[in-house]
């Protein structure tokens, strides 16, 4: 599970190439030659995290205010959605 207090950013020299389909998301990581299928609060989390790094309570608050809602569903669930990207090499820490 991916600690509450820690930044994460998307991989240092990873290039992220997007594609969407209504709320589906296709992003090849041409670091790894891997493509990845994304919901679209995975995509938002993903595409904050490219823009800067965060951490999940940051990341959290921007998600609400790019999508422009107090409540989004699934949102509890981003501690395991960063360990997921994490696991996936999408995203690093940026601190011990």
């Amino acid at each position: 599970m991916a600690k509450r207090d820690r930044s994460w950013q998307v991989a240092a020299r990873t290039r992220l190439l997007w594609r969407s389909y209504d709320e589906h998301f296709i992003v090849y990581n041409c670091a790894s030659g891997q493509t990845h299928y994304l919901n679209l609060l995975a995509a938002m989390a993903l595409q904050q995290m490219e823009e800067q790094a965060a951490t999940i309570e940051e990341l959290g608050q921007r998600i609400r205010v790019q999508a422009g809602v107090d409540d989004i569903a699934g949102l509890a669930q981003l501690p395991a959605l960063v360990a997921q990207l994490d696991e996936l090499g999408l995203i690093a820490p940026t601190s011990p």
